[in-house]
């Protein structure tokens, strides 16, 4: 409990204040795609888009869809996804942590913020797993092409029918794992200085 009671350095300390404005442009402003996947077929030269805020889905949904109605996947809107009614609030909620943590600085509270953060993140990446898993699974037989099931690429490139994808985390998730990694650096920069501390 002694750990979990103590308090950081001033570099730390900025440390901590650094993660929670990297994240402002995340959580008060939804205008960064924290996803987006790309998707090229010989009818499609120029690329079609597909674009994931943390509130909503942007692109060339309509175009999309029409797609994906011939191969018999469901429609992707974003009213499917009850992420988007939260997302941004629990994003808010884990800036507002690392604040709090900074200014009273407190260990516990800082340690508790980047926990429930990690939390979040494998259960958000699980979630965008699971989609992709049953749009491609879930298939109308009823469809005018018949597909064999297929799951679009989590990251990275794949080849699916006639169409190349490409799947990659946008600049939004970028800044969220930069956020992220500040707390294993604060804790390595803790371990580092502490027998310096102790010999002094």
């Amino acid at each position: 409990m002694g750990y979990l009671g103590g308090a950081f350095s001033r570099s730390e300390r900025r440390l901590i204040v650094l993660a929670a404005l990297v994240l402002l442009p995340v959580f008060f402003m939804p205008v960064l795609p924290i996803w987006q996947m790309k998707l090229w077929a010989p009818q499609y030269r120029e690329g079609l888009t597909l674009t994931i805020y943390t509130n909503t889905i942007q692109g060339d949904l309509d175009k999309i869809n029409t797609l994906n109605h011939y191969v018999g996947m469901k429609a992707i809107t974003p009213n499917d996804f009850a992420e988007f009614t939260y997302l941004p609030q629990a994003l808010t909620a884990f800036g507002i942590c690392a604040l709090l943590a900074a200014f009273f600085n407190r260990r516990w509270l800082a340690i508790l913020g980047w926990v429930a953060f990690t939390g979040f993140a494998v259960v958000m990446f699980t979630d965008y797993a699971r989609w992709l898993y049953d749009y491609g699974h879930n298939l109308d037989p009823r469809a005018a092409i018949t597909l064999k099931a297929f799951t679009p690429p989590f990251i990275g490139y794949a080849k699916m029918a006639n169409f190349k994808v490409l799947s990659l985390p946008g600049l939004g998730t970028i800044l969220l794992g930069i956020a992220w990694s500040l707390g294993p650096l604060i804790f390595w920069l803790e371990r580092r200085t502490a027998p310096r501390d102790a010999s002094s």
